[in-house]
């Protein structure tokens, strides 16, 4: 989502690259699920080295705004959603797709595959536009519609990893959605529950609706998530009806859930790569960064949360496996690094 807006409220250290206002224009699991049991799976629905021509290795691909990004499918393959399609890591190694390369927005990584919302794009299977609320289950070969097609572009949105809960921030009144704001679906968007979001600090709206907030569900609680804001995090334990302000009190640029622990980005001088446990904050090491850039996205590989990648509003992005201690670049300025 674009954050624009506070970003430049942060005394004008920060400035969004220029690219992103033509983005403008444009699991019910059981909570003691473990990531144990998901590393026993020996099921592969992503094969990128496979018979059809979906998936295409290049190493040379070009990434421009960058929307999301996360372990879709758990099956340590990181999913970049762009502006253009998905891009897709794996091994030092860089995919994208023949098709079905649209414009994603709100990308959302799940245990069995991705949600996410945008607009058709190159080779794409909608004619519609925006296309709602998508899921997929297969890399993205196949996009199925859950709902609002031709309606409403999420932009805002989070979703649990093993519990599928997705919470959605509506920009605009439709028929079905009735009101803007926060609204929650348990069920692929059969049903939606309006979500008053009690006790967030007012926001800041770009020119599309969408206020400057970070959404992160927890993995596996469906009640609970946490909103990063310019007055820190905060956090609802009752499917965000209500919430309350954390101990984290910097401003929250970015955040993403590791089990019960919250990564985020902050600025409390200078941006700052954090993980939040309730109790106490650890500040991780990070790379140098642009002046003038900061972290927009952040994902923790479920299987292994030494594995970390962030990804800055100028198009950067960087890769841990030892939990923060030492990074790689795997994007510069927008082109893809590989091994």
């Amino acid at each position: 989502m674009r954050k624009s807006i506070w970003l430049s409220a942060l005394g004008g250290i920060l400035l969004v690259s220029a690219c992103q206002a033509e983005d403008q224009e444009e699991q019910t699991a059981e909570p003691d699920e473990s990531v144990e049991e998901a590393e026993q799976s020996d099921e592969q629905t992503v094969d990128l080295s496979g018979d059809d021509d979906f998936f295409i290795q290049n190493d040379e691909l070009e990434i421009t705004h960058i929307h999301g990004l996360g372990y879709a499918g758990n099956e340590g393959i990181l999913y970049v959603a762009t502006h253009h399609g998905l891009a897709l890591y794996d091994d030092g190694s860089w995919y994208e797709t023949s098709e079905e390369r649209n414009d994603y927005m709100g990308f959302s990584a799940v245990e069995d595959g991705f949600y996410t919302s945008g607009h058709p794009g190159e080779a794409s299977s909608f004619e519609v536009d925006p296309i709602g609320l998508v899921k997929s289950n297969d890399g993205g070969k196949t996009l199925e519609t859950l709902d609002l097609l031709g309606m409403t572009d999420f932009h805002v949105k989070g979703t649990g990893y093993y519990s599928n809960a997705i919470y959605v921030y509506n920009p605009k009144a439709n028929e079905r959605l009735e009101e803007t704001g926060f609204y929650r679906t348990l069920d692929d968007a059969e049903t939606w529950e309006k979500r008053e979001g009690e006790g967030l600090p007012e926001a800041s709206y770009d020119q599309g609706g969408y206020p400057n907030f970070a959404i992160a569900v927890h993995p596996s609680d469906e009640d609970t998530l946490a909103v990063g804001t310019s007055e820190g995090l905060f956090l609802s334990n009752d499917s965000g009806g209500t919430f309350e302000r954390t101990g984290l009190g910097n401003p929250v640029i970015a955040a993403a859930y590791y089990e019960d622990d919250v990564y985020a980005g902050i600025w409390d001088g200078e941006i700052q790569l954090v993980r939040y446990d309730g109790e106490e904050t650890t500040v991780l090491k990070r790379p140098d960064l642009q002046e003038q850039d900061a972290i927009q996205y952040i994902a923790v590989n479920p299987q292994d949360d030494s594995e970390i990648v962030f990804t800055t509003f100028h198009g950067e992005g960087y890769l841990s496996e030892d939990g923060g201690d030492s990074w790689e670049k795997i994007i510069d300025a927008g082109q893809v690094v590989s091994k």
